[in-house]
């Protein structure tokens, strides 16, 4: 066990920096490197919709990145790291000033667990803090999370459109993937509309620990694999997958198309998230050049969600 996996007894910093959607990503791996567990709290600015039902995101606000930082001999070292990290990431983006706040020890067993609310997507999708209650309405179909220390708060826009879409899918009886699992929110949703069977795959350990127990606690385990590893070296090309999901950086997809697209059957549908407005031309015509084919496209901000069909 290192010493970050230990819950230290001299208090915390909360280190928070303010950042713009595309520069998020690089600013959450910079503090994941020296936060406790990993953990890094991601606050988008949602506002709620005229209807009162629907959270979006606000494009025009920044994204707000916290992590705590345990108060012990390499606090200082860790803060001069992060404040060089953060200032090559300026060079490429909008990126804020750090600021910081002391934590008490005994605030700290809660203080991450305010951001998170019962939350509802859609009209059937309700999502669940594992410590708060909720009563069910008849149609509901709630999905409980216990985050742990690999945080972040409210949904991603990426993951809320993956969400409608499973919402609006032909999903009854049918297998798919999940690539970039995370916490699992996307397979316990699947199974909750009536999947047979979702394999789930995750690269990161941190991630696949978190995903298990989040299945345990909507007891799907029976129904949902789990993969730990790179999409593009764990799935098989000719799965046949009903639907695919994959809610992963830009990058990933690009590399990872002729993998995705060859383990959908023919014809079946693939659901491509994670994908900021400026990498959007490059996304589609990865997957165009392995013969799929957009059917519908939508956005949240900075943000893209492309739904394409493998060809038969």
């Amino acid at each position: 066990m290192t010493d970050q996996e230990t819950t230290p007894n001299a208090g915390w910093l909360e280190v928070t920096v303010e950042a713009d959607a595309e520069s998020v990503e690089a600013v959450a791996d910079l503090f994941s490197r020296y936060a406790y567990n990993q953990g890094v709290v991601i606050e988008e600015p949602f506002v709620q919709q005229p209807d009162g039902e629907d959270l979006a995101v606000d494009p025009t606000r920044p994204v707000r990145v916290s992590a705590y930082l345990p108060r012990d001999e390499r606090l200082s070292d860790h803060l001069q790291r992060i404040a060089e990290g953060l200032w090559h990431l300026r060079q490429l983006g909008t990126v804020g000033e750090m600021q910081t706040a002391e934590r008490p020890e005994e605030d700290w067993a809660n203080a991450w667990k305010e951001h998170f609310q019962v939350t509802r997507i859609g009209r059937r999708f309700v999502i669940r803090p594992s410590w708060r209650e909720y009563t069910p309405e008849p149609d509901d179909l709630v999905i409980t999370l216990d985050p742990g220390m690999a945080f972040g708060t409210g949904l991603h826009p990426t993951t809320e459109f993956c969400l409608r879409w499973l919402e609006e899918l032909p999903v009854e009886g049918k297998t798919l993937l999940d690539a970039g699992a995370g916490s699992g929110i996307l397979s316990i949703a699947a199974i909750a509309r009536g999947a047979a069977h979702v394999d789930a795959v995750e690269i990161d350990p941190v991630a696949v620990k978190a995903l298990r127990h989040n299945l345990d606690l909507n007891q799907v385990t029976d129904r949902v694999r789990v993969i730990q590893g790179d999409v593009v070296e764990v799935v098989e090309p000719s799965r046949g997958y009903d639907l695919v999901l994959a809610n992963i950086i830009s990058n990933v997809l690009i590399r990872a198309a002729p993998t995705l697209a060859g383990a959908a059957r023919p014809g079946a549908p693939l659901v491509l998230s994670g994908v900021i407005t400026q990498r959007e031309a490059e996304v589609l015509a990865a997957f165009e050049a392995v013969g799929c084919t957009l059917q519908e496209r939508r956005v949240a901000g900075d943000w893209v969600s492309l739904l394409m069909t493998r060809e038969a």
